[in-house]
């Protein structure tokens, strides 16, 4: 596999608004800028990774199962605009979670970044080029790990995908 440029992408609250714990498709809504972006990476050649807490699944509000249902719909809807999402990782733990097998903490929860360690392993991926965009400081400090270009979430996703890549990081 050919290493390339990467996007790692948090996605409450930068792909789609955060109306805390989104788990059905009729509530994910996208933000400014995001179809549009996600198509100029992919004509830029970037892979694009969502790297999301889901903190939701330990506290009981929803499953594994509706997650993945949520993110299978919302990459048919990329699709259908020629967009494919190369990987998507979530955390389901958290400390204070109901659930006994998400109630802890775990290297997968940012600020860590075993999520991001576990795609730099399966995607060859050129970090010079690569970026991450967050919109809490756990994003922040997961890429800083990582050693990714990391920005916080500007109003529009299309404008700020565009001046990452003119900085050419």
């Amino acid at each position: 596999m050919i290493e390339k440029p990467a996007a790692y992408l948090d996605r409450d609250g930068v792909i789609n608004y955060d109306y805390g714990y989104i788990f059905k498709f009729e509530d994910f809504k996208l933000r400014p800028g995001v179809l549009e972006g996600l198509k100029y990476l992919k004509e830029n050649s970037f892979r694009i990774f969502i790297v999301t807490n889901q903190s939701g699944i330990a506290r009981g509000f929803f499953t594994e199962k509706d997650l993945n249902v949520l993110h299978s719909k919302f990459k048919k809807k990329l699709m259908k605009h020629k967009i494919k999402i190369d990987d998507i990782k979530f955390c389901p733990y958290h400390p204070n979670g109901i659930i006994k097998k998400f109630a802890k903490k775990h290297k997968s929860r940012k600020p860590d970044n075993l999520m991001v360690k576990q795609l730099f392993k399966k995607w060859p991926t050129d970090i010079k080029k690569s970026f991450m965009i967050g919109d809490k400081k756990s994003d922040k400090l997961c890429a800083k790990k990582s050693g990714l270009y990391f920005e916080f979430a500007k109003k529009n996703f299309f404008n700020q995908i565009r001046n990452i890549l003119k900085k050419n990081i």
